[in-house]
């Protein structure tokens, strides 16, 4: 869940941009010193990186340095150049708006992603929701730079190093944290006669953090798997394991109970503690001793697999206190009638791929009504409502710590503007199901198939309840003419061994032989 801080306020600047025609806001006569603003330019703490970014026909020059920190606070910086806008003949372009989370004007929708603690860092907002504490409307003309910045609270002092997000750009990975000032930007106004002033960190609202989470599902079994940075959750659907109102394993449980036994195999030895849970139908009393011995029934089964020696095992019974979902319909009933098993992961998964271990073997794909293509051509598709054609083609499939990064990029192969919209999204009630409106119009349908074993994209609590993929969320900005688009997407990091991945969205399209690097 989105965590809020309360570490103190720090007392700098960093930018954004006002209408005032008159003189850049005044920063309270507080230096601009160590901490403080500097001359626009990268920092001197560390290495940039640098890379060109179709933003929906704006061709832009986008530069990270170092993130700097100052107090509790970690700015980020990217120096932008317009070498082109989308409407061509010298227009300027509001540059801003490609990056923000609610399609507005506002710098706010990087995320800074830290694999080794599996978080994610939202852009800080003002205490009174009136805004972020980042860069607001800016209005480019070709040929000009400009820093795009943001602020982030909450980042521990002992990360030094982060992975930045950007739609349009991608994931900037391994840039430095550091000590330093935070580039001001220039006092010239910009092609709408705006003045991008320093943002006073002091404004800034405690800090959004979140637990990423990772969710795979096995499609040939009732099985469902989230991994947090405290615990693997291993769920059994009950329906597959029990008849109605029954402790009695079916003679049909077997396969899951040992997908279940093999996914605890694989993981190591340590401690499992096995909850039973139901839904809401019948009494209280009745629910909580069912859950029990539900949950004892598929201890005793385990027992055959894994020696108590190696996995000792608790039970446990939470009957309806602790549903999934809500008890609002039938669907979601059958989702809180499970059986939980619990462990802590070992976090021994290496930065890149352990070459020296077995390759996986190939297991058949589930069929798929989509347009299906290889590795390196990726697959082409006719959009629905005449919305274009595109070209989904892959790129790099990176393993970092626990977490694996795709990016995929959508080429515009036809003679006019082609719009995804909904092609890559899920249902407005997602895997999870949970209602999402947005859900949808992102990348968030997009998952990864190993035989029968879905894994969806990376996401994180915002509050009880609700997830937001790591992902774009709206892809409702065409894409012109032999323009592309780069989707970065995250999933959990595969077993050691295996060489290749198959991108998927059901019934939609699916590319194999994708090369993990």
């Amino acid at each position: 869940m989105v965590a809020a801080t309360t570490a103190g306020l720090v007392m700098l600047a960093v930018g954004g941009c006002t209408d005032d025609p008159a003189t850049p806001e005044k920063t309270g006569g507080r230096p601009a010193a160590s901490g403080g603003p500097s001359a626009v330019g990268p920092s001197d703490g560390g290495p940039v990186q640098t890379r060109s970014v179709d933003a929906a026909g704006d061709r832009l020059r986008m530069s990270v340095g170092p993130l700097i920190r100052s107090g509790d606070a970690v700015v980020l910086t990217i120096q932008t150049t317009l070498d082109r806008s989308a409407s061509g003949g010298g227009g300027a372009a509001v540059v801003t708006r490609h990056f923000s989370t609610i399609l507005s004007t506002s710098f706010d929708a990087p995320r800074l992603v830290d694999e080794a603690g599996r978080r994610v860092y939202l852009v800080s907002k003002k205490p009174a929701g009136s805004g972020c504490v980042c860069t607001g409307l800016t209005l480019f003309k070709p040929g000009e730079t400009r820093p795009l910045q943001a602020a982030f609270r909450g980042v521990p002092a002992d990360v030094d190093r982060l992975s930045v997000m950007l739609p349009y750009a991608g994931v900037f990975t391994d840039v430095p944290v550091v000590a330093g000032a935070v580039p001001a930007p220039p006092a010239g106004r910009d092609a709408s006669n705006r003045v991008q002033n320093p943002l006073d960190l002091a404004d800034a609202a405690p800090a959004e953090a979140a637990a990423l989470d990772a969710y795979t599902q096995r499609l040939d079994v009732g099985l469902r798997t989230r991994r947090t940075p405290e615990q693997v959750d291993i769920n059994l659907d009950t329906d597959v394991l029990f008849r109605l109102d029954s402790a009695e394993l079916t003679p049909g449980a077997t396969k899951t109970i040992d997908a279940a036994a093999g996914d605890l195999t694989a993981a190591g030895p340590g401690p499992l503690t096995v909850t039973g849970h139901t839904d809401s139908s019948g009494s209280t009393a009745h629910n909580q001793t069912l859950s029990r011995q539900r949950a004892q029934a598929v201890t005793d089964a385990l027992r055959g697999r894994l020696p108590d020696t190696d996995w000792p095992k608790t039970v446990a019974a939470k009957g309806e206190t602790e549903p999934a979902v809500p008890n609002n319909s039938a669907a979601n009933r059958a989702l809180n009638r499970r059986v939980t098993i619990t462990f802590r992961e070992k976090r021994t998964v290496p930065v890149t791929p352990t070459t020296t271990a077995a390759p996986v073997a190939p297991v058949a794909l589930p069929k798929t009504k989509g347009e299906q293509g290889k590795a390196p051509d990726g697959v082409e598709v006719a959009l629905p409502l005449n919305r274009g054609t595109i070209r989904f083609v892959p790129g790099s499939a990176t393993v970092r710590g626990p977490f694996l990064l795709v990016n995929l990029t959508a080429r515009n192969t036809g003679d006019r503007k082609a719009t995804i919209l909904d092609f890559l999204g899920q249902g407005v009630f997602t895997v999870r199901d949970e209602f999402d409106p947005f859900a949808p119009y992102g990348a968030a349908g997009v998952r990864l198939l190993q035989g029968d074993t879905a894994s969806y994209g990376l996401d994180y609590e915002i509050k009880v309840g609700s997830h937001r993929c790591l992902c774009d969320r709206l892809l409702n900005q065409a894409i012109p003419p032999q323009g592309e688009q780069v989707l970065s997407l995250w999933f959990p990091a595969p077993p050691a061994g295996t060489r290749t991945i198959t991108i998927d969205v059901p019934d939609r399209l699916r590319i194999t032989d994708v090369p993990i690097t």
